[in-house]
Parts: structure tokens; C-alpha cells; sequence
């Protein structure tokens, strides 16, 4: 599309990124990150405008002067102390409020001494709002508030839907911090602070998804204060949790309950309450919910989840093998589902392509083709998504995760895939018995946990698979005692594939290349056609485990085929797509990496996207926004360009037709 085009191209010093109120440069620090993230959401979402916003703003403290690091005036006045209406102070993700020299006692101290301040944010390791309020002595006290009032109000009031705002990249600092102030103030620990976390998105969810009137994702500055407006709270988010438990009676059993304590809701709502999850764009929204969970739940029995330069990229491929015709009506399996972000590529994939037909269908009627989008890809990704995962916490998260992104949550369970299909479980909500079966599934996307620390040698599961016993020449002589379980998930995923399905998977390099494991690939071999090989940078899972990996994709052959070739006595010669990545989006901190010019600017996009509203009236409509975009060095896309590039080829396209 010509208007996702970059627009301007700025380059930006080492060291350097450019303000987003005054376009000058500063140095590139972590609270200067945090500075711009908010300075941008103060003139998107607030509503100010950059002329009456002032970054290090000198305020004079008895005879010294210290800069706030934003200060706003109210419009068309003179940016003198006097004037300034709200004072801004933002620190690194780790200081605490309390903190002797930056903490809340600094940001007073500035909303002191501007006489009309009434309003004042700190952002660190929480997010706090104070509001300065007078005494009939002429002196004041601070009250602590939900938030800042938007541009030309006075006071933070009731969102109308069309008042809430998509999250941008500070969707990631926004649940962060709820997460970790769940954990800091309640006296629990990680995991059960992300499971309370879960239920209040959910709820967020939910009352975006059915407002009939007025939205009871709220508080307000006087509710938070007082005991009865969080009690009021509590009370609207508890209807609110009893009617997703009645949505997804699979998700949360029925007498599940929000332990958190008055409040703490009242926070986490605050911090949610002006954002709208629905509205986010789907990247942003799964980058931000995977690293949250990714903090909490990463490493455990092999889960390294998938990073979502290689999701996309899988996705993408996976589906170029189909005919067009059929891209909507294939069912897909990740039996190793983690966060779900492999099915969340997918999702996001047919969301662009059911969009573009539905706005043909309705002659580009913006309101209509939303719509029917929504519509349409609640009811394929809930008859042709389908997930398995050991881990309930994962399962959980995985749910959430397709919530969020249009749903498909139905068909996630719960079960160790590597037992024998009768022992699954079949009572319902979790029939992973009756929802999965055999030879059935077009394609299959999936990360298995890898790794030698994580054997399987349970005999009973061992016998299943002719991989723990076929030998170097095919046949079935041997008897291992135990196995990684990626090796066992190769065959697990060809017993659940149908004859002619593909499969895209991450694994080790090992069983690519280790002379010692020559048997799985003869055997493999035997039974697939290898469609691409995509050895992916050692970066890619990286800080948590250095193990290198490649992306193979392959299509499970028809008995048919595999007859004729044993008749012929060798296996048919054909093209392989292969392809050898260097970047994946991030260096081995796990850092964003950006692309640079040869003397080492980073190459910046100024550019405008579409931003998908609901107005005031109810009806969607699309606002173009101006965005400032540091290009990431990930070579994946183009990968995933180049593949559909070859699949192109009349040969290749004459072989796709007839699979």
C-alpha cells in the first residue's frame, strides 16, 4: 500500500535519537526513552499539542533551578513557571518511587513551586499521577490520582469508546509495570501475579468487546482516593470477570476469583483504563504480551519461545506452499503451543487478507469491512486453530494471547503431546482427545522444547514412535533408552499431519548436521519432501540459550509416493529453498537491533499509518497518524519475500496446484 510508504528518511547519530516535541537530538540514555514514549502519547493520546509542551523545562526551587523533564502550559500562554498546568518526570524502569533523589518527593517539589500546577506523572518502576489540591490557608496537600486529564479538560472523566486510544510500543512498559506491581504489593510470586494480571486483561477485553452504554473499565481521581469508589470498582470489575467466566468456561473454571486487593485493582485498571486493547495493532499487542510472559515463564522444561521475526516468517512460508484458494480453509495445529505465537502469525496473516476481501465486497466501506472482518476471522481461526501444551500456564497464556488478537481460544489444550493419543485427555472443556486427531491437519507450526537435560525414557512413550528404534539403515533393530523430545516431536508431528500437509518447525542443528543423528534424517527423508531450510542467526534465541537452530519446512508424503520411490529404489531429486539469515531483529542481549548506515547512523522512517478508530457515533473509521520508525535489522521478511519468489516459478507453482 503507497501510504505505508516511508515518507522521510532521517539519520540519527551513535549515540543519538531525535525528540518528538522539539525534532532536535539527545543522547541516547534509558530515561530518554521514556521521555519520548510519553512525550508521544501526551500528543496522540492526550491530545496536546507540541507548542505548549516544554522537555527539560528549568524550574526555580528557592535559589537553585532543576529541569522537570516535561513541563505543559495550557494553550497560547507564555512557557514561564508561573504557567505551567502539569509537570511530567520520567526515570529508568528500575528506580522506585521512593527513591531519595529521583523518586515522587522530586516531582512535588517542582509541582510546588509552579503555582496553577495542579497535575504531576512520574514514571519509573510504577507509573504515579498526584493531583495538588488547596486549603482554605492558602497551603495544599497532594492526592494521589488515576491520570492526568486529556487536553482542554480539567480532570481525568469517564472514556466514551471512541476516548480510548491504540497502545503503542509502551503497551510493553504499561504491563510491566502492572505485572510487577501486582507482584511488589500483594506478597505473592511471579507466576500467580501474572495468572491475577491475565484475568484483568481479560476483563479489559471483554468490556471493550461488549459496551452497551458506559465503559466499567474505569476509576476516577475522587474513586481511587476513597474506599467506597474502590469498592465500586471491585464490584464492576467482578461482574465484568463473571461474564468472561461465562465466555470462556474452558479458560477459567467457575469459581475462579480476583484475589487482588482493592487497591491494587485500582491501579492496574488506571494504568489500562485509557488504552484500547481491541484497537492496538496486533504486532504491538503480541510483542508486549509475549515479553510479559516470556519474563515469567521462559526456560522451563526447554520452553524458549519463539521469537516473532521467526513466527512471521514461518507463517508466511508455511502458507505460500497452498493455492490461494485455500488459505482460509486450512486447519493448522502447533502441539507445542507456548504462548501461541506461531497461531498468532497466522491469525494475523488471514486478518489482512479477509480485510481486503470484505472491503471489495462492500465497495470500501471502511465501517462494513471491519466488521465483517472480525466476524469471519472469529469463525475460522475457532474451526481451524488448534493448540496443545503441557504447561496449564501456558495453555492459559496461549488463550489469552488469540483473545486478544480475534480469538481461536476454543481449540487450545491441555496435554502432553508425546503420550499415546488414547491417553489424552477427552473430558470436555479439555477434550484433546476428540479435537485432535491422526493424519488430519493441513499444516502444523510449532517450536518443540529441545534439549538433552529433558529426556524422554519412559518405555511406554519410546514405543510409539519407530524413531527410538529404526537404525542407520532404516530398520527397526534397536531399542533406545531415551530421547531429546524435539526428536520425538518430528514423528509426532507426521502421525498428526495428513498425507500431502506441511509443516514448518524450529530444531536444533544438530539433528541437521550431527553425524550421530544420520538415522533421523534418512528417516525423514523417507517420508517428506524438504521444501526450505532456513538456518537461522545464532542470535535468534539469545540471551537465554545459545543453541543454534534452523526453520525446516516440508511436506509429509502420500503413501503413493513413498511406494514409487522404494519400486525405483532412490528418492526423487528436487529443489530445495535455503537460505542463511544474519539478523533477526535483535543482538544476543536481546536488544532491538536497528539497521545503520556504513558510517553507523541509525536510518530513521518518518511515515503514516492507518490507525483503526471507532467514533464517537459507534461508526470505525481510519485515522492516518505521522510516526517516527527506526528500521530493525531483520533479514526474515525478506527471506520470506524471496521464498514466495520461488515458489513463483511455473514449475514450483505447477507442484503447489497439484499438492
Amino acid at each position: 500500500m503507497t501510504e505505508d510508504l516511508p515518507q522521510v528518511i532521517n539519520f540519527i547519530p551513535p549515540g543519538k535519537l531525535r525528540c518528538v516535541v522539539t525534532g532536535q537530538l539527545r543522547t541516547d540514555r534509558p530515561e530518554e526513552h521514556i521521555r519520548q514514549r510519553v512525550a508521544r502519547s501526551l500528543i496522540e493520546d492526550y491530545g496536546y499539542s507540541k507548542e505548549d509542551l516544554e522537555v527539560e523545562f528549568r524550574v526555580r526551587i528557592g535559589r537553585s533551578r532543576r529541569a522537570a523533564d516535561i513541563a505543559i502550559f495550557p494553550p497560547d500562554t507564555d512557557h514561564r513557571q508561573e504557567n505551567v498546568s502539569i509537570v511530567i518526570e520520567c526515570k529508568r524502569e528500575e528506580t522506585k518511587p521512593t527513591d531519595r533523589e529521583n523518586g515522587i518527593d522530586q516531582l512535588k517539589s517542582y509541582m510546588s513551586a509552579c503555582l496553577n500546577c495542579q497535575f504531576g506523572m512520574w514514571v519509573g518502576s510504577e507509573l504515579q499521577v498526584w493531583e495538588r489540591v488547596g486549603s482554605d490557608q492558602g497551603l495544599h496537600e497532594f492526592l494521589s490520582a488515576t491520570d492526568i486529564p486529556r487536553c482542554g479538560s480539567n480532570a481525568p472523566t469517564p472514556p466514551h469508546f471512541s476516548d480510548l486510544v491504540p497502545a503503542h510500543e509502551e503497551l510493553i512498559a504499561v504491563f510491566k509495570r502492572c505485572h510487577n506491581y501486582i507482584y511488589g504489593n500483594e506478597g505473592i510470586q511471579k507466576e500467580p501475579a501474572f495468572q491475577e494480571f491475565l484475568k484483568i486483561i481479560f476483563c479489559k477485553v471483554y468490556d471493550e468487546d461488549n459496551l452497551v452504554d458506559q465503559l466499567k473499565f474505569f476509576i476516577g481521581n475522587n474513586e481511587r482516593r476513597s474506599d467506597i469508589g474502590r469498592r465500586h470498582l471491585r464490584n464492576a470489575i467482578t461482574g465484568l470477570f463473571e461474564s468472561v467466566k461465562e465466555r470462556y468456561p474452558y479458560i477459567f473454571p467457575e469459581d475462579a476469583q480476583i484475589q487482588l486487593n482493592d487497591s491494587v485493582l485500582a491501579y492496574i485498571v488506571g494504568e489500562l483504563q485509557r488504552f484500547s486493547l481491541i484497537q492496538t495493532q496486533a504486532d504491538v499487542k503480541g510483542v508486549a504480551y509475549e515479553q510479559l510472559v516470556g519474563s515469567n515463564l521462559r526456560g522451563d522444561r526447554g520452553e524458549y519461545f519463539t521469537p516473532r521475526a521467526v513466527c512471521d516468517m514461518a507463517a508466511r512460508m508455511l502458507l505460500a506452499t497452498f493455492p490461494s484458494s485455500r488459505l482460509l480453509d486450512i486447519q493448522v495445529l502447533d502441539p507445542a503451543v507456548g504462548t501461541g505465537g506461531f497461531l498468532v502469525s497466522l491469525m494475523n496473516i488471514w486478518q489482512k487478507q479477509i480485510y481486503q476481501i470484505e472491503l471489495n465486497r462492500f465497495n470500501d466501506n471502511i465501517d462494513q469491512a471491519i466488521d465483517g472482518t472480525k466476524r469471519r476471522l472469529q469463525d475460522i481461526a475457532s474451526r481451524n486453530l488448534f493448540g496443545i501444551d503441557f504447561n496449564p500456564i501456558l495453555v492459559r497464556a496461549a488463550q489469552m494471547n488469540l483473545v486478544m488478537h480475534g480469538d481461536g481460544s476454543t481449540n487450545v489444550f491441555q496435554a502432553n503431546s508425546l503420550i499415546p493419543f488414547g491417553e489424552w485427555p477427552n473430558q470436555s472443556p479439555n477434550d484433546a482427545r476428540s479435537g485432535i486427531r491422526p493424519n488430519s491437519f493441513d499444516a502444523i507450526l510449532t517450536n518443540p522444547p529441545f534439549g538433552s537435560n529433558i529426556p524422554i525414557d519412559d518405555p511406554h512413550i519410546l514405543e510409539q514412535f519407530e524413531l527410538s528404534r529404526v537404525d542407520d539403515d532404516g530398520k527397526l533393530t534397536l531399542s533406545r533408552g531415551s530421547m531429546p523430545p524435539e526428536q520425538l516431536f518430528i514423528e509426532r508431528c507426521l502421525q498428526l499431519l495428513r498425507p500431502g500437509g506441511r509443516m514448518a518447525m524450529v530444531l536444533p542443528d544438530s539433528i541437521l548436521s550431527n553425524p550421530g543423528l544420520t538415522f533421523i534424517r534418512r528417516w525423514l527423508l523417507q517420508r517428506t519432501r524438504i521444501i526450505a531450510s532456513i538456518d537461522l542467526p545464532d542470535t535468534t534465541f539469545q540471551p537465554y540459550t545459545g543453541t543454534q537452530t534452523s526453520v525446516l519446512l516440508l511436506q509429509k508424503k502420500t503413501r503413493r509416493e513413498m511406494n514409487l520411490e522404494m519400486e525405483m529404489g532412490q528418492l526423487r531429486n528436487y529443489e530445495i529453498f535455503m537460505a542463511t539469515p544474519e539478523a533477526v531483529g535483535h543482538d544476543r542481549r536481546g536488544k532491538v537491533l536497528h539497521l545503520r548506515t556504513p558510517s553507523g547512523d541509525l536510518i530513521e522512517h518518518i511515515e503514516n499509518v492507518p490507525v483503526h478508530r471507532k467514533d464517537e457515533n459507534g461508526r470505525n473509521t481510519i485515522e492516518w497518524r505521522e510516526t517516527t520508525r527506526r528500521m530493525v535489522h531483520n533479514e526474515l521478511p525478506e527471506i520470506a519475500s524471496h521464498f514466495e519468489e520461488w515458489l513463483s516459478q511455473p514449475a514450483m507453482r505447477t507442484w503447489i496446484n497439484n499438492a
